[in-house]
């Protein structure tokens, strides 16, 4: 089995046009990973609504906020500074079940793109916290954009180094091994502390 797995941003889009970049990729099942599932901006992406109206079209939908929302409470998935640290999470049990229930669905027949609020997977965890562990365990993630069109993961990663290329760490004649896993991992972890969630601040 093909574990192929969208991601998309419902951003200030009108639900019917939402629709349209679901039906465009084929997708019949949406899943919800933010941690609340309401929209002040847009109440057409509250849960219920949102979940009626995907019905309404035959498309399924399941909110998975314990495994893969970015509001983490428990303390033990923060770090020193009371961020939420998205490698302890993808270690969670959380987490790994959330991995697990994704896998049955898609091994039921179901296309399914993972939901967000933020237009662009960069600025939201979908991308570091939950695509960049898909990504290691096998899977192909591909991020639908707000013109519809396709960014496959590893392209979005390139895209991920240049933002923070003045911060990377480079080769040196006292650290020579540093290579481009590392210079990523670090990349990865800039990013966490830009978008990660901290308790204090909501």
């Amino acid at each position: 089995m093909e574990k192929f797995v969208f991601t998309i941003g419902h951003s200030n889009h009108e639900p019917e046009y939402f629709l349209q970049l679901l039906e465009a990729h084929g997708v019949n099942c949406v899943v919800d990973v933010r941690s609340v599932a309401a929209s002040a901006r847009n109440p057409g992406f509250n849960k219920k609504p949102l979940e009626a109206f995907l019905g309404r079209h035959d498309i399924r939908y399941l909110h998975f906020e314990q495994g893969f929302g970015a509001r983490q409470e428990n303390p033990a998935l923060h770090n020193e500074n009371g961020q939420v640290d998205f490698e302890k999470v993808q270690h969670a049990a959380a987490f790994h079940e959330a991995v697990r229930r994704l896998e049955a669905g898609l091994e039921k027949g179901f296309r399914v793109a993972l939901m967000c609020s933020e237009a662009d997977p960069l600025d939201c965890h979908r991308f570091s916290m939950i695509s960049r562990f898909l990504q290691q365990q096998g899977f192909t993630v591909c991020h639908i954009l707000k013109d519809a069109s396709l960014a496959d993961h590893p392209a979005l990663e390139v895209e991920l180094l240049e933002k923070y290329r003045k911060k990377l760490p480079e080769p040196s004649l006292f650290e020579p091994e540093i290579g481009a896993d590392e210079r990523l991992r670090v990349a990865y972890r800039l990013h966490n502390k830009d978008i990660g969630w901290t308790p204090q601040s909501n």
